[in-house]
């Protein structure tokens, strides 16, 4: 529940039915969805009573934070339970990690943190450093073997037009030399020690509903007359609020998060947290 992988039919089939797929949801197929793992006790229970009907094609999964839902965080150890579970069943898991990959969480991926690896990884985004627009979609040989085969039938067809796409991949490539720089590295660690000095400091603002942090990622709930959403009126004076400040944010509805560059230094990532305690004061 609360997840989000794409707006064509398939990803929004597995994805949150709500505000980004109402007018689709006739023609969505029906999948199963468990509570995020940290706020069922019982996920583990249901989990395994899902999986163990013998029907379940994949599990599908943001690992560690739900991006569009609002930065929903939860724990590792929840995660490689689930993935124990599945993988003992037999079932395929499947990593979407377009917004976790590639130093995000503070490892290269969300998937590090935990011993057991899903068998698809979905990628995007930090692949090109933002630059230019590119996926991958990475297997385990067990999977890739289901096509090795001399049967034209058991070909996999499926392409965009711009796969492998030169100039792109080159960009990744760019993108990819820099991240493995130890400059590059130190700095994920300091900015990500950085947010998590600041939830410490703003953990018990009066005006925060609640705070959240890994890696480089931090996000805060600001106390409205409403539920935290991504539809929350919060958003639309939020926007307005830091441009003037000339500070360049997207709150998620009443949720505020800040998702750094690599090469921010303290100062401007100071800068960005004060403007935002600002705002919180000024409510």
């Amino acid at each position: 529940k609360g997840a989000y992988h794409g707006d064509t039919f398939g990803a929004m089939a597995v994805g949150e039915r709500g505000v980004f797929s109402i007018p689709f949801d006739p023609y969505l197929f029906e999948v199963e969805f468990i509570d995020l793992p940290n706020s069922d006790p019982n996920y583990l229970i249901n989990f395994e009573q899902i999986v163990s009907k013998g029907n379940v094609a994949a599990f599908i999964y943001e690992p560690l934070i739900q991006g569009a839902s609002g930065m929903r965080m939860y724990p590792a150890e929840n995660l490689e339970k689930i993935l124990q579970i599945a993988k003992n069943q037999g079932v395929i898991c499947i990593a979407d990690e377009v917004m976790t990959g590639f130093g995000r969480t503070g490892k290269w991926f969300a998937s590090d943190h935990c011993p057991t690896k899903p068998d698809i990884i979905c990628l995007s985004k930090g692949l090109t450093g933002g630059t230019m627009a590119l996926g991958v979609t990475s297997c385990t040989e067990r999977i890739f073997e289901a096509y090795r085969s001399t049967d034209l039938m058991k070909t996999f067809f499926h392409g965009h037009s711009f796969t492998a796409n030169p100039l792109a991949c080159r960009a990744a490539l760019a993108s990819m030399e820099l991240l493995e720089k130890p400059e590059c590295q130190a700095n994920i660690q300091r900015i990500s020690q950085e947010q998590s000095e600041f939830a410490t400091k703003i953990a018990f603002h009066p005006k925060v509903r609640s705070t959240r942090q890994i890696g480089t990622i931090i996000a805060l709930e600001i106390e409205t007359d409403h539920e935290t959403s991504y539809i929350n009126e919060a958003r639309n004076s939020l926007y307005e609020y830091f441009l003037a400040k000339n500070v360049l944010l997207r709150p998620l509805g009443n949720v505020i998060y800040i998702l750094p560059p690599y090469v921010m230094s303290s100062e401007e990532l100071k800068h960005v947290q004060h403007i935002i305690f600002e705002y919180l004061e000024s409510l």
